[in-house]
């Protein structure tokens, strides 16, 4: 087996590129270093001894490793399709110090969605729900989530939608969401507008940076016409998530953070969450935010258990880890080599 892997990927995450060399050895792989960014950042500049990757190099490879593929390795992703070579895509996770490998893609593309409801039936008992307990326990006490979180949060006087923003070029909504963002955020403030609730906006951390003008003025739009119901607001996504209505978001890794927290999450556009019934999934973004409002009881407690599972499911089976503190079922190692072999079984 011929691969190329992207030896950036040690900057990135250092203990998962280790991890995947040894899997290459183990599989005895044949291997090239090879960057896939013509540029190298400063930071960055012991990369610049390797080679770059080419298209006329692909027909040698069998497999191709790199990091995050559809937002700065466009190349690599088009070369992969036209030559139907396959990638084992790297990007950072849902969860705290973990990456996302996957060899189908990701989102909508993503192997595990063909098999992601079987394994959450096998993980439906106390065994697993307790451990995820545990772990959300955990993370909320020490508010730790993917990104750091402020400890003071802003304050809302009536119940709330919590919308954390999402990067409105990123792919996962260009390629993979219904609509256009601005479109999917004022159809979810119209709802509370009709329904009497705050929509809580939380701005993108790093997102905001990159696109301040968008996100200004989709904001200075939304207040002008729908005054009150919008409120821009900061705090830690643990406190919005415990204390809102419901999260709406589309095909938003924050979605994990509803895991955490046990939220109640409207979800649209193509995602790993889509199908899981961890969340409630609808393209009719209204229908999906009625949905939310009118669960019972029972609904509620099953996708609240499914929560569990699917929390269980990401840090045990199917994450990459650069840091375990819970002792995760399957290692890095294993992870990977499920996604090279297309299993589907675990322990």
């Amino acid at each position: 087996m011929n691969i190329f892997i992207e030896p950036e990927i040690k900057d990135y995450s250092p203990v998962i590129y280790k991890d995947i060399i040894n899997v290459l050895k183990l599989i005895k792989a044949n291997y090239r270093l090879m960057r896939v960014r013509k540029k190298i950042k400063k930071k960055r500049i012991q990369y610049v001894k390797y080679p770059v990757l080419h298209e006329g190099d692909i027909s040698w490879a069998d497999l191709l490793i790199v990091f995050s593929p559809y937002a700065t390795s466009h190349n690599v992703k088009s070369w992969s399709q036209k030559y139907k070579k396959q990638i084992l895509h790297l990007e950072f996770g849902f969860l705290p110090n973990s990456v996302l490998c996957d060899i189908g893609g990701f989102w909508g593309e993503a192997y595990a969605n063909d098999y992601i409801n079987e394994e959450l039936e096998k993980l439906n008992n106390s065994k697993f729900h307790e451990w995820s307990k545990k772990y959300s326990d955990y993370l909320i006490e020490n508010n730790i989530s993917k990104r750091k979180q402020p400890l003071i949060h802003s304050r809302i006087d009536k119940e709330f939608v919590f919308l954390p923003m999402q990067y409105m070029n990123d792919q996962s909504v260009l390629r993979f969401g219904n609509m256009p963002y601005p479109s999917f955020v004022k159809h979810v403030a119209k709802f509370c507008s009709d329904n009497n609730l705050v929509l809580a906006i939380k701005k993108h951390p790093h997102a905001y940076n990159k696109e301040p003008r968008k996100v200004d003025k989709l904001l200075k739009t939304l207040k002008k016409r729908f005054g009150k119901t919008i409120a821009v607001v900061d705090g830690s996504v643990h406190w919005f998530c415990k204390n809102c209505k419901f999260m709406a978001g589309m095909n938003t890794g924050a979605v994990s953070d509803g895991l955490i927290n046990g939220t109640i999450i409207s979800h649209c556009g193509k995602s790993i969450f889509e199908k899981t019934f961890a969340v409630i999934h609808d393209n009719n973004i209204i229908a999906g935010l009625e949905k939310c409002l009118s669960l019972n009881e029972e609904e509620i407690k099953f996708m609240k258990n499914r929560q569990l599972s699917l929390l269980y499911f990401l840090y045990n089976r199917y994450l990459l880890l650069e840091e375990d503190s819970f002792g995760s079922e399957l290692s890095n190692e294993e992870k990977i080599l499920i996604q090279l072999n297309h299993e589907k079984t675990y322990r």
